[in-house]
């Protein structure tokens, strides 16, 4: 039987909840901590730092889904954004978010909630919305998630997407014991159809830092081409003004990088909320 929309974002709720003291004990928390306590540190590759810059990041109110621990909201307050706010549906996650705040002294505000529960004190009160790695596929409705985007946007404010290429979804994240010297002992070949539609049901556990494997609850991914997201944007009323494709890793597919049949392994889409 297929699992509903709500069912869908209950079961990755509680899977990422469960992930979070996993995620908390690795040492890249640690050096996170470390790295916020420090004035000015943020963690934002020059990619989307430029981006964020060229849009005048500096003195806006920014907001970003999903935001995990905060690491790029706080970042993004340190490269100076005037006030910055993370939304994300973890209570577990936004307790480790408030560490890293409170590590560096950033003021940043968190809410916990669904994606598409937004309260609607927040509407247009955004100059920048931004999405990072590995947010969409956990969405079932993306028209769903882009529209509530938009609401929170200013007229005029800017959505950034930064995310992994949908392409990755047609290959088996590659265990770190079947590299020989950072890369692959053999070919690599997908095990998935880019057109799946069904969504990608796993129980192995959502610890992406230390890789590991645990009985885990259940948890969905979606799979979303890239016209989905880039019809998603516009339909959802934005004018899309920035999409550029890149074969630089941005979270754990290293080992794909720098092959002599180079595909797409990121991107960034800016999108403008007209009225």
């Amino acid at each position: 039987m297929t699992a509903t929309k709500n069912e869908i974002v209950a079961a990755n709720k509680s899977a990422w909840n469960e992930a979070a003291e996993r995620h908390r004990a690795h040492e890249q928390f640690q050096a996170l901590l470390d790295g916020f306590a420090t004035p000015g540190f943020s963690m934002l590759d020059e990619t989307l730092t430029g981006r964020l810059k060229g849009l005048g990041l500096e003195g806006k109110t920014v907001a970003q889904l999903c935001c995990n621990n905060a690491r790029e909201l706080l970042s993004m307050k340190n490269l100076g954004a005037a006030s910055v706010t993370g939304f994300d549906f973890s209570g577990a996650f936004l307790a480790q978010a408030r560490e890293l705040a409170a590590a560096g002294d950033i003021d940043a505000e968190l809410v916990q909630t669904e994606i598409a529960k937004i309260p609607a004190d927040h509407d247009s009160r955004f100059d920048l919305a931004l999405v990072t790695i590995g947010v969409l596929g956990w969405m079932p409705d993306l028209a769903e998630f882009f529209a509530t985007a938009r609401r929170v946007l200013k007229p005029g404010g800017h959505l950034v997407i930064y995310e992994d290429h949908p392409i990755l979804n047609m290959y088996d994240m590659l265990n770190m014991d079947d590299l020989e010297d950072g890369q692959p002992a053999a070919p690599i070949l997908p095990d998935e159809s880019y057109f799946r539609s069904a969504p990608y049901k796993s129980d192995d556990g959502l610890d992406y830092w230390g890789n590991t494997v645990y009985d885990a609850t259940t948890c969905y991914w979606i799979f979303h081409k890239m016209s989905d997201v880039v019809m998603g944007v516009v339909r959802a009323g934005f004018t899309l003004e920035d999409f550029e494709e890149f074969p630089h890793d941005i979270g754990t597919h290293g080992h794909m990088e720098n092959q002599p049949a180079q595909f797409p392994l990121s991107y960034i889409l800016v999108g403008r909320r007209e009225s």
